[in-house]
């Protein structure tokens, strides 16, 4: 078995990318990506070029030979330029390998190391525990609650000891 690798995603990446987040959208009710199936080709690609030129974005690709099986997003949030919002996506088929866990290390090293946020948050529906049991490991801290699409979500705080 090929050992799965991080990259940055790239405009190269962006059929892969759509390909990848409008099929993991159908394996879970987890993933929350407004607009996907109205993105075109061209637009990923652009969003991706425009996301690598700031140091408050990232997107990164957990690569299984040159396939994505996992995504991690830090998106500045509009309404708290400060402040990065977490996203974490793999494929069903490979939950529970440590992809998830990979893929916020990098995010977490990305965050501390060359972004200029000072704050990384996430909303985690509140029946997903082993997403919970994961960024709980991963050093983030419950800040509250919200309903996301009529369900309970927790906020939380990445609090590195």
């Amino acid at each position: 078995m090929s050992a799965v690798t991080i990259k940055l995603a790239g405009p190269k990446d962006a059929a892969k990318v759509l390909a990848f987040l409008r099929q993991t959208a159908t394996e879970s009710n987890a993933v929350q990506v407004p607009h996907l199936l109205d993105v075109s080709l061209e637009q990923e690609a652009d969003n991706i070029k425009m996301i690598n030129q700031f140091d408050d974005c990232v997107v990164m690709l957990a690569m299984l030979d040159d396939e994505p099986v996992g995504i991690v997003t830090v998106m500045m949030l509009a309404e708290q330029p400060e402040t990065g919002e977490l996203g974490v996506v793999v494929e069903k088929k490979y939950w529970r390998n440590g992809i998830g866990q990979l893929l916020v290390d990098e995010a977490e090293y990305w965050f501390t190391h060359y972004s200029s946020l000072t704050r990384l948050v996430l909303a985690v529906f509140a029946d997903n525990t082993p997403a919970i049991a994961l960024y709980r490991k991963m050093h983030f801290k419950k800040t509250g609650t919200t309903i996301e699409d009529g369900r309970l979500a927790l906020l939380m705080e990445y609090q590195p000891e």
